[in-house]
């Protein structure tokens, strides 16, 4: 073989280890760093929006104009922009799995410089109405709760958080720590684990929203108008108008919808919230673990106040109004200094109570006096009497007959 036939085939080799170390590096890059999802918006981060069901999502497309959707995993992603500006819609569905998820997916595939929830949300404080919008300063799981043999309920844990250098809790109401976790090696001898503190698993109790973006919601209070006081009350016979205003408090998540007063005073008086839904937690959890900006914007549908108030269609447009507003008005750096307890509206539960948490809120419960379910045929059949107390028996101490 000529000296000239071996320098071109060690050309050759030398090209071909050089394209293959480009493939590998390429190739760690998008597994470290994975692209974002097809048909993204191009140029500036889009805001994200967030709603759970059909009419509090048609309020924000409403206002859009969309250029096309990308499908991923079930959700359909809405791409186009609101305002002038870029912007992502999902609607993820009802209760805070659900709402979680589909958040998760938009941080990690469209990469948005901030997250908006869009929606409805039930009244937990007499002085807000249907057509009010609360915004989140804080939110918290009401559902995570402990039931205490000494008549009174507590905080749970929290959501479990998995820091990382990304992770943003600022402002959060941190109650605790979890455990450090097993390994291979020592599994075998983990027993009820160690009982030293793992600061990289967070037990959060509230998520405290930015500042920057609480404030600026409640800018657009001037914006939403009024509501009839027939609708705010649910009673066609009332006259007159309720001027609606924009709220910064603390939304309670619950996968519950709570209607009877005392329940709710109950629940209110250890998380002392404005306003109830069902994906509010999941939705923190989701922008805080990627430490992504985030803030609920509720508009109020009903009240317990006035039972027979609902009003899902104002109430999401009010709250698109608002969302509509912030995008208007965001700024190109989202300060991600956190609300405090201080900087709630003084109408919020929250600031009038002092606290965000109760150490302990004491209840009475009383023995259910009746069941009503739907038998494997379809018919309804009611348990009383003698037939609920045979069941009801097996709710005493003792009668687990062990020993």
């Amino acid at each position: 073989m000529s000296s000239w036939s071996i320098k071109r085939r060690y050309a050759l080799l030398v090209v071909i280890a050089t394209l293959a170390s480009a493939a590998t590096t390429l190739t760690l890059s998008a597994l470290s760093n994975p692209p974002a999802a097809a048909g993204a918006p191009r140029g500036p981060a889009p805001v994200g929006i967030v709603s759970a069901f059909g009419p509090e999502q048609a309020a924000i497309l409403a206002e859009m104009h969309v250029t096309r959707h990308v499908d991923i995993d079930g959700y359909r992603y809405w791409i186009g922009t609101l305002a002038g500006s870029p912007v992502v819609d999902l609607a993820s569905g009802e209760v805070d799995e659900t709402a979680e998820l589909g958040t998760y997916i938009l941080d990690t595939r469209f990469h948005p410089r901030a997250v908006l929830f869009s929606g409805t949300a039930g009244a937990q404080n007499a002085a807000v109405h249907v057509g009010d919008v609360v915004v989140s300063g804080f939110v918290v799981d009401k559902s995570s709760i402990h039931y205490y043999l000494g008549g009174y309920q507590g905080s749970y844990i929290g959501e479990q958080v998995p820091v990382t250098p990304k992770t943003d809790l600022r402002g959060a109401l941190v109650t605790g720590y979890g455990n450090p976790l097993p390994t291979p090696a020592d599994a075998h001898s983990y027993g009820e684990g160690p009982s030293k503190l793992d600061k990289h698993w967070v037990e959060v109790s509230a998520f405290a929203a930015p500042h920057q973006l609480v404030e600026l919601a409640t800018g657009a209070s001037s914006l939403i108008g009024t509501n009839t006081i027939a609708d705010a009350t649910g009673d066609s016979k009332r006259s007159g108008e309720i001027t609606n205003q924009v709220i910064a408090g603390v939304v309670g998540q619950a996968d519950v919808w709570t209607e009877p007063l005392p329940w709710i005073e109950d629940q209110n008086m250890l998380y002392p919230t404005d306003a109830e839904e069902n994906e509010g937690s999941g939705f923190a959890f989701a922008n805080a673990q990627l430490g992504v900006p985030w803030l609920l914007v509720r508009g109020i549908s009903d009240s317990v106040w006035y039972p027979n108030a609902y009003d899902g269609v104002v109430s999401s447009d009010h709250a698109a109004i608002v969302v509509k507003y912030l995008i208007e008005h965001l700024p190109a750096t989202i300060s991600k200094a956190p609300e405090t307890l201080a900087e709630l509206s003084p109408l919020a539960n929250a600031a009038q109570a002092g606290y965000l948490l109760a150490d302990k809120a004491y209840f009475k419960v009383s023995a259910a006096s009746k069941v009503v379910y739907t038998d494997t045929a379809g018919k309804t059949v009611t348990l009383k009497g003698s037939a609920l107390h045979r069941l009801a028996h097996e709710y005493t101490y003792g009668a687990g007959s062990i020993g």
